[in-house]
This record gives C-alpha cells, sequence and structure tokens, in this order.
C-alpha cells in the first residue's frame, strides 16, 4: 500500500527495503539476546543466526524459482533477480533455515531445543515484520472478496482479503504466547510429567504446530503455494507440519504416543487372538 517511504528527487527508499531490515535486526537481537541470557558464546549466537538466515533465503529462493520456472526459465541471472523478480517461498525459508540452526547447534554441542526454542521467538517476529512489508509493497495478497475488511491494492481493481495482516496479527499474538509460556512450561505438571525439570523445545514444537494450523485455515482466503504438477500439496504439507509439532511436543515431555490403557487393552486382545496348538495323543 506505500511502496516508497522515501523520495527526494533521484533517491527513492522503499518501504519494503525498510520494514525489512528493521524485521531482521529486532528478530536477530531476539535471539542474541535469549541466547545471551542462558550464557551461549555471543558471537557463535551470531554466527548461527546469520548462517541459519542466509541459507534459509537462498533456499526458499531456489524453491520459489523452481515452482515458477516457466517465468525464470535456466538464466541464473533471473534467478538472482530478486528486484526485477521478487518472490521466495515462507515455508521453505522456515524449514531449510531451522534444519541448519538445529545442525549447527548439534556441531556447537549445544542443547539444540533450546536453540530452537530461541529461534522460535526470533522467527515469530521476523514473520510479523514480513508480513507487515509484503502488505505495504501488495504482495502476497489474498483471494477476492465483496467483504468491508477487503482492500484494493495497486494494480489490481477488486478487493481482496488483506492476509498479509491476518498473518502479522497471528504472528504478533503467537510470540506473545511464547513469551509468556516461555517461563512457565516448565512448571506445567502435563508437559513435566512429575521430573524436576521439563526438557527444552516446548517453544518451538508450539510455534510448528500453531503455524502448520493457522497456515492451513488461510487456505480459505488465499491462494495455494505449492502447486506441483496441477496438484495443490499445501494442506497436505501443512498437515505434515502440524503432525510434527505435535510428535515433537510429546516425544520432549517424554508422553507417549499410545496412552497405556490403549497399549495394555491391544497387548490382551493380541494375546487372546493367539491359536493355541492342539493336543497330541
Amino acid at each position: 500500500m506505500w511502496p516508497t517511504l522515501i523520495s527526494l528527487g533521484a533517491l527513492r527508499l522503499s518501504t519494503v527495503t525498510v520494514v525489512l531490515l528493521l524485521g531482521f535486526l529486532v528478530s536477530g537481537f531476539t535471539f542474541w539476546r535469549r541466547g545471551k541470557e542462558e550464557h551461549y558464546s555471543e558471537l557463535q549466537l551470531f554466527d548461527g543466526f546469520l548462517l541459519s538466515f542466509i541459507v534459509g533465503a537462498i533456499g526458499a529462493r531456489l524453491v520459489f524459482v523452481l515452482l515458477h520456472f516457466g517465468q525464470f526459465g535456466w538464466s541464473i541471472f533471473e534467478w538472482l533477480s530478486v528486484v526485477n523478480k521478487p518472490g521466495t517461498h515462507e515455508l521453505a525459508f522456515l524449514v531449510i533455515s531451522t534444519l541448519f540452526l538445529y545442525r549447527f547447534a548439534v556441531r556447537k554441542k549445544w542443547d539444540a531445543y533450546e536453540v530452537l526454542d530461541f529461534w522460535s521467538l526470533s522467527l515469530a517476529v521476523w514473520l510479523l515484520f514480513s508480513s507487515l512489508a509484503d502488505f505495504t509493497s501488495g504482495a502476497g495478497r489474498g483471494k477476492f472478496t465483496q467483504l468491508p475488511i477487503g482492500v484494493t491494492f495497486p494494480g489490481s481493481i477488486e478487493k481482496t482479503h488483506p492476509v498479509q495482516l491476518y498473518f502479522a496479527i497471528f504472528y504478533l499474538l503467537l510470540y506473545v504466547y511464547l513469551h509468556w509460556a516461555e517461563s512457565r512450561y516448565r512448571i506445567f505438571e502435563w508437559y513435566r510429567l512429575g521430573r524436576k525439570s521439563a526438557h527444552t523445545g516446548f517453544l518451538i514444537s508450539t510455534f510448528t504446530f500453531f503455524f502448520a494450523v493457522f497456515s492451513a485455515l488461510m487456505l480459505l482466503f488465499r491462494l495455494p503455494e505449492f502447486p506441483v504438477f496441477g496438484f495443490n500439496l499445501d494442506i497436505w504439507l501443512y498437515l505434515l507440519g502440524a503432525i510434527l509439532g505435535v510428535q515433537v511436543l510429546l516425544r520432549r515431555s517424554d508422553k507417549p504416543l499410545l496412552p497405556e490403557s490403549f497399549k495394555e487393552r491391544f497387548a490382551k486382545s493380541g494375546k487372546s487372538e493367539e491359536v493355541t496348538p492342539p493336543l497330541q495323543s
């Protein structure tokens, strides 16, 4: 909606650039501050954040190019032209950057899930600013709508859902919840299961689950982003993400994937179905 923030003659400063730069700095500070409070090396924390961010951004761009290969072809210059042909895939960025940071933390012999908990707070901040940047530029708009909440973006003649703002509000609320839960999840009895201290990983698993569920719901208001051979993979990817979030949460809380009563009932039914060999005369 406001593509240019400052215009002085030939000098123009785009709003997207300012918002994304601010988001990068704030998310980096969020990650660094939490790591420093837990006595991690500040320099290594910065390296981990910066490298994860760069690797995730490169991977997200490559995924975008592959999914829109007809617009780019085999021209490497077109692939690298993020100004003339902008575009990345948010989900690809999240997956690739998180996996890289996990491997980075393992190599440093850190508590990888604790580092990912810091990362989840940082991601919520970055995605908040990224959504606001998309809104200012009109990128990532939703489906057409006649509702009063609809917005007519530059280059469009009809109102569309401002899904960028929907996501921005969601990420803000998600950050508030994660920040609140960070100092409290260790005393959640259902998560601690009687242990003196709870395992780390609560924040990243919660982030993964809520992100996947909300993104799936937003498919009602926006077009899918992962069309492959005419088939949209979005809902399946988000379903897989929600299952992964629940699985990590259960494993980190040492909760069994099946209730003990169900296991016992299954074991008894299995025994009852055993065939008793006939008596030999």
